[in-house]
């Protein structure tokens, strides 16, 4: 199944492609990804993951190995990555590409198409109507950690001093948190405050 989402971020497009060289950071910002510290690298490159969702009473932990792959010269790149379920024998595949690039009234704007297949037990929650929905409330929550984790911008007026600043400042990005929370994203909540905003859209 292919899917394809947009994100804007409050940001120069430097700062956020310098971001996407961060695989931890990537990682951290993805509701229920974590670095499976308990395994290794299975090949040169690649960094040993785990994704941990639940829905209802049905929860899943997918472990597997993630590549990040990047293109300086188009501000373009993926990350590809393979993980099974053991409890269900489920399998998923999958390939993110993305595109960093300047937006026309300033910040930046990302492009993501994601190409995944899911096989086994839980394959049967691989409908198209909901994982769009998943995937429009995941991109909207990656979006938000990454931009609260990028330096923030300070206007011109917040500058002190004579004269009118030529370029405004930036607050330093937040200090990644010495410890995450790696518990598993309930999908169950990102289908509700989809509906939520799909009706909210419909009234308006």
């Amino acid at each position: 199944m292919q899917l394809e989402q947009s994100f804007h971020i409050a940001a120069p497009t430097d700062s956020v492609w310098k971001a996407f060289h961060d695989i931890e950071l990537l990682v951290d910002c993805l509701p229920g990804a974590s670095i499976n510290k308990e395994a290794t690298a299975t090949e040169e490159g690649s960094i040993p993951l785990l994704f941990k969702v639940k829905l209802g009473p049905i929860a899943a932990s997918f472990a597997g190995q993630g590549r990040l792959n990047l293109d300086e010269a188009s501000n373009s790149g993926a990350i590809i990555g393979t993980a099974v379920d053991a409890r269900s024998n489920s399998r998923v595949k999958g390939e993110a590409s993305f595109t960093v690039s300047s937006a026309a009234g300033g910040g930046t704007d990302v492009q993501v198409k994601v190409d995944h297949s899911i096989t086994g037990s839980l394959a049967q929650f691989s409908r198209e109507g909901i994982v769009r929905a998943l995937a429009e409330q995941l991109t909207k929550q990656f979006a938000e950690n990454l931009q609260a984790r990028l330096p923030q911008p300070v206007s011109a007026s917040d500058v002190h001093g004579s004269g009118v600043a030529d370029m405004a400042a930036a607050a330093p990005a937040k200090p990644r948190a010495a410890q995450r929370d790696t518990s598993s994203i309930d999908l169950w909540t990102l289908l509700k405050a989809w509906l939520a905003g799909l009706f909210s859209s419909r009234r308006n």
